[in-house]
């Protein structure tokens, strides 16, 4: 009877502690939730920096996959742009400039990882230049949610104009990771305490079949539930048929690793990935960038042809292209008679080499084909444009209507096969300088030696014809052709076959040397007339003409030949010589 009474004491016992146990417990753990809960977001915010500058770059780092989505707060006290672009882009476009360069969120002490890096106090505007995918302004304020549009590295830069301090006053405001851990823990320790006291509390045992067997029961009982509940197991006896230990097993994988096929794999796959690394090349320009940029070229271009402005085809043009055209605007301001310029047409995008790249080199190059809409029958323009340096936009430096018959292969955006390559280029037919020397040839020298490198073509044909009338015209005058490349208007794009898209000019001289006691030298050409200031001479005349061209060369190992996509005779001057 005694050891009954006891037994029913230490329940009571245990079932007060147990419910004063639980309700503690769930004190603590709804207060982790409500009244002691710490604010469910954080902001980390710059530090205080040495110096201003023109730039901010955000680097690609900032991006913490934890973080996601990450919604940075940009303020400034007037207008800025935010202008998005591959790293190895935007570090070529700050290059030596002075900048604040953000690199990612210490998300412990909440704070950005910054620093700034001294460098140019000026720089121009980088708002909307073609090396940016996108520029966005804001006044004041902006908050931009950090996406890449692509895979690789993707940078941020922020500027106000370029001579004014950037914005630095930037932050994140991200999910907090100091919240209590164990609030639902205890809340359901705590319940669970709870019910254990009550139910330990209203148990009415039965009348013990042995002496202290139901105190022992109890109190084994409880102390298996509050060891259950405190996260303490029991140690239980291992089975007869484990056949290892946990070390064992271990062992047996490590061992199992070391064999030498297990090892030929990791030596294999390490090259691998490594070689995939190496070839992760992009194009230089997405194909939503060359479209905009497209645009703007025929835009500024119409806007210079309308105005005969040679200056204002200086921001999309250069090269021969510019020169060419802003000849042409000095015959049309003189009233020669002359057509206007061809008008560019890059609506519609039909085909295009755009080299790709792991790195910034410069000048950039890229060749398309572009036309006026989408119509079979439309004969489209081969044009190619150039970027001279990171802060600079790409320029036309050549553009010309596609002969009749030509072909352009068709090469798509991102085409991780499309490179650009140097004027003595290898593994093809001819290098492209070695081309342009051969073509020059075949177009002086109509029983070239290299006519059979070339497929049959109008315009060569025409050129030959034409040759071969103005000797016969020439009033006994001795007629010679000189033709030599423009090295600095060469360039050149590789294609998927492992041929190359050429463009480049050719300067023609024609000389019309008198013999004695020859008639005059005459033309009916009214613009050669103009030219020269008379209609007839009677001295040597030298007349100088552009041939700007563009070509396919096959690879080394083709059987095709070189063929013209695109080809003009330019007529410059006329004078007398000696």
């Amino acid at each position: 009877m005694r050891r009954r009474r006891i037994g029913e004491l230490v329940r009571k016992v245990i079932s007060v502690i147990a419910m004063l146990l639980g309700a503690a417990a769930l004190v603590v753990g709804i207060g982790q939730k409500t009244f002691w809960a710490p604010p469910e977001t954080v902001t980390a915010s710059m530090p205080q920096l040495d110096g201003e500058a023109p730039l901010t770059l955000i680097e690609p780092s900032i991006d913490d996959s934890n973080l996601d989505p990450i919604d940075l707060v940009i303020k400034s006290k007037g207008e800025f742009t935010a202008s998005l672009g591959r790293s190895y882009d935007v570090d070529a476009w700050v290059d030596k400039a002075a900048h604040v360069s953000l690199t990612g969120i210490d998300t412990e002490n909440h704070k950005m990882i910054a620093e700034y890096v001294k460098g140019d106090a000026q720089v121009p505007n980088p708002a909307g230049d073609d090396i940016f995918f996108d520029s966005q302004k804001a006044d004041g304020t902006m908050t931009y949610r950090w996406t890449a549009p692509d895979s690789g590295d993707w940078s941020l830069l922020l500027a106000a104009d370029g001579k004014d301090a950037a914005p630095v006053d930037i932050s994140v405001t991200y999910a907090n990771d100091d919240a209590m851990p164990f609030a639902l823990p205890l809340i359901i320790a705590g319940a669970l305490l709870l019910v254990f006291g009550l139910a330990l509390l209203v148990m009415r045992p039965n009348k013990p079949k042995t002496k202290g067997g139901n105190t022992q029961h109890s109190v084994a009982a409880a102390a298996v539930v509050a060891l259950a509940i405190s996260g303490v197991t029991l140690p239980m006896q291992p089975s007869d048929d484990a056949s290892a230990s946990p070390s064992e097993s271990a062992s047996k994988s490590a061992d199992a690793s070391s064999s030498p096929a297990a090892s030929q794999s990791a030596d294999e796959s390490a090259p691998t990935s490594s070689s995939a690394k190496e070839t992760t090349q992009f194009p230089v320009l997405t194909e939503e960038q060359l479209k905009n940029v497209l645009a703007d070229v025929q835009k500024q271009v119409e806007a210079a042809d309308e105005k005969n402005d040679a200056k204002a085809l200086e921001s999309r043009a250069a090269g021969a292209f510019k020169y060419l055209r802003g000849q042409r605007y000095d015959m049309l301001k003189k009233k020669f008679r002359v057509d206007k310029p061809q008008t560019l047409n890059t609506q519609v995008l039909r085909s295009a080499a755009v080299p790709n790249a792991s790195e910034a080199k410069f000048p950039r190059v890229i060749s398309v084909v572009t036309a006026k809409d989408n119509d079979a029958n439309t004969l489209p323009q081969a044009l190619t444009l150039v970027q001279k340096s990171a802060r600079e936009n790409y320029k036309v430096v050549f553009a010309g209507q596609m002969l009749p018959s030509s072909s352009f292969p068709g090469i798509a955006v991102g085409d991780p096969a499309t490179k650009q390559l140097t004027a003595n280029a290898k593994d093809l037919l001819l290098s492209p300088e070695k081309a342009l020397d051969a073509l020059g040839d075949v177009l002086t020298n109509e029983k070239s030696k290299q006519a059979d490198k070339f497929a049959d073509s109008d315009f060569i044909k025409a050129i030959h014809a034409a040759q071969k009338t103005e000797s016969k015209d020439a009033n006994e005058a001795d007629v010679s052709y000189k033709r030599s490349v423009t090295k600095t208007d060469t360039y050149a794009v590789s294609t998927p076959d492992g041929g190359a898209i050429v463009a480049g000019k050719l300067e023609n001289k024609a000389l019309f040397e008198r013999t004695k006691d020859a008639d005059p030298l005459k033309s009916s050409d009214k613009l050669t007339q103009q030219l020269l200031g008379k209609n007839e001479s009677t001295g040597n005349v030298e007349s100088t003409y552009a041939e700007p061209v563009m070509f396919y060369i096959p690879a080394a190992d083709s059987d095709d030949k070189i063929q013209l996509i695109s080809a003009d005779q330019v007529l410059l001057s006329v004078k007398e010589v000696d």
